[in-house]
């Protein structure tokens, strides 16, 4: 977590401000670049430099805490399996020097739990390659994100945004970077983990595990808040939706992109592919890790057949699958508990 990470969050509970209590922390080198960055912003650079391993987020009034772990802010208010196993490592320290705090104890979102694991699953185990980036090459992902966001018409470059779901954290660095803005990237899920083993040195990147249900951000804070493929994996993509739509500031832009029921009825390949799912996902969900893999292994040369030889035919660039890509995409399609498809037009009504 780099300092400058702690302007911008708050308790997710009552948004209050936070106080940081450092355990470890590490100085990082930055570059002329990085520095001509944060001289143009007006910032001190000890703010970008200075990254905090482990430590605490205090909210006295409640007397919780949240756990900066493995250089990662642990923001979510219902007990987690890490969190957990923060308060038990250092428990001795935190009696003798915070006596009575301890981690939050809310109720999860219905399926949250459940959401967490699954995507936790899908992400921790798949190691960022730049050659792949789902079934597109990542210089076509990435002009894909521009044309989204409009950066070229409306750009980023200085201003804060947030990505709601990074995942492995390979399109949130590249916004970072190549867009030259301060993002915040959120995720519910551990993949925040390999996403800051993989980018966490970017200093304009910071990597925080949180709820879109219940963000740990002010309202009006962002200038450009995007999730993409991440709200129709919730229960209910409109309460989530209801969330973030208060993050932007006054004149800042929203952008989401989910499932429309349209897209898997456009050819007979779709149709079947929507037919298994439907079938699928409903059992495999409730599936442990372990027997996801072993459920979704017949379904995986069918992913290769279409990837490697079918797709593609029309000239659009596209990777070649192996057995970890395609893995990947059946777990993506297959484990969610939530799936949610919407219109066009029922979305536009939520910006309304």
């Amino acid at each position: 977590m780099k300092l400058r990470l702690l302007d911008h969050l708050v308790c997710p509970i009552d948004k209050s401000r936070l106080e940081l209590v450092q355990w470890e922390a590490s100085s990082v080198k930055l570059s002329a670049e990085e520095l001509g960055r944060i001289e143009r912003v007006g910032l001190e650079p000890a703010l970008f430099s200075t990254e905090i391993t482990t430590g605490l987020l205090l909210n006295r009034t409640k007397k919780i805490f949240y756990p900066i772990h493995q250089g990662i802010p642990r923001m979510l208010v219902f007990p987690t399996g890490v969190a957990r196993y923060f308060a038990e490592k250092h428990a001795e320290r935190i009696a003798r020097e915070l006596p009575g705090f301890t981690l939050p104890q809310e109720k999860a979102m219905s399926g949250e739990e459940t959401v967490l694991r699954t995507f936790s699953s899908e992400w921790v185990n798949y190691d960022w390659d730049e050659g792949s980036y789902w079934n597109l090459t990542h210089d076509v992902m990435y002009k894909s994100m521009n044309f989204m966001l409009n950066l070229s018409r409306r750009p980023v470059k200085d201003k804060l945004i947030l990505e709601v779901g990074i995942g492995i954290g390979g399109s949130a660095d590249y916004m970072a970077r190549r867009a030259e803005c301060e993002l915040v990237g959120m995720d519910l899920s551990y993949a925040d983990d390999p996403a800051y083993m993989h980018f966490g040195t970017n200093p304009f990147l910071h990597i925080v595990q949180g709820s879109a249900f219940a963000p740990q951000f002010r309202e009006n804070t962002f200038d450009l808040v995007y999730s993409q493929g991440v709200l129709h994996h919730t229960f209910s993509t409109k309460s989530a939706f209801d969330q973030i739509c208060k993050l932007p500031k006054l004149g800042g832009r929203l952008y989401v992109w989910v499932y429309n029921p349209h897209d898997d009825q456009r050819t007979l390949i779709r149709r079947a592919i929507m037919l298994m799912e439907t079938v699928i996902r409903p059992l495999c969900c409730r599936l442990p890790a372990s027997l996801q893999t072993v459920a979704l292994l017949p379904l995986l040369p069918l992913y290769l057949i279409h990837q490697n030889f079918l797709a593609g035919r029309n000239g659009s660039p596209r990777i070649k699958y192996g057995l970890r890509e395609a893995m990947h995409a059946a777990r993506d399609r297959f484990t969610p508990r939530f799936a949610h498809r919407h219109t066009e037009e029922e979305v536009c009504r939520w910006f309304r």
